[in-house]
């Protein structure tokens, strides 16, 4: 497994030509555990699968939350500038070959939306499954026609109604392409999210 000061990752299939996939995980999990969700989404799409630099709970996370769950923001903003400044030299060392495809879950898809945020230039498309938005109050810069899909669960114990809505009305302000969708689950991902993840990217000539 490669290391980086601060990042430890997992890489695969750079042999293809196609937008990589950089895969953030949820909070408690680690570098392995989207590659499952890459492989159903595009076997042929190059991955780089990254580990969160914070020990959190049995497993790691991008960010650090306040004890009672609330975002810790001082931590997120100052794990952005880290992540933002690895994903730059990963395309300048061609470790990424072209602005990947951020693909986060959960904890790790507040973080891909912070980072487009503060660098929507580093990516050239989001999906974010269970986000809550980086900046509540913040209005995001601008990042005509992105494509980023938003992925929230019906029955999400771990989100308020509104949560993602919030997020999309941001990126939609910012001018970016936005699809959104709920579907009928929990926090965990539904059986059908690989395909509609594949439909999305095929859809929008990702």
């Amino acid at each position: 497994m490669p290391e980086w000061p601060d990042f430890h990752f997992i890489a695969g299939r750079a042999e293809h030509s196609s937008s990589p996939l950089l895969l953030l995980h949820g909070s408690g999990s680690d570098e392995a555990a989207l590659i499952p969700l890459a492989d159903a989404v595009a076997p042929q799409r190059p991955y780089m699968a990254l580990r969160g630099s914070v020990e959190w709970e049995e497993g790691f996370a991008f960010f650090r939350r306040n004890p009672d769950r609330s975002l810790d923001h001082v931590d997120l903003d100052s794990q952005t500038d880290r992540l933002c400044r690895f994903i730059t030299t990963a395309i300048e060392r061609k470790l990424l070959a072209q602005p990947p495809v951020l693909l986060g879950f959960s904890n790790g898809a507040i973080m891909a939306a912070s980072i487009l945020q503060r660098r929507p230039g580093l990516a050239s498309s989001a999906i974010l499954m269970r986000p809550l938005s980086p900046a509540p109050d913040a209005e995001f810069p601008s990042m005509p026609a992105l494509p980023i899909l938003i992925i929230s669960g019906e029955n999400d114990q771990r989100r308020e109604p509104g949560d993602a809505e919030l997020v999309r009305q941001q990126f939609a302000n910012a001018g970016a392409d936005v699809s959104a969708l709920v579907l009928p689950t929990d926090h965990g991902l539904h059986q059908d999210e690989a395909d509609i993840i594949r439909d999305w990217l095929i859809r929008k000539g990702i």
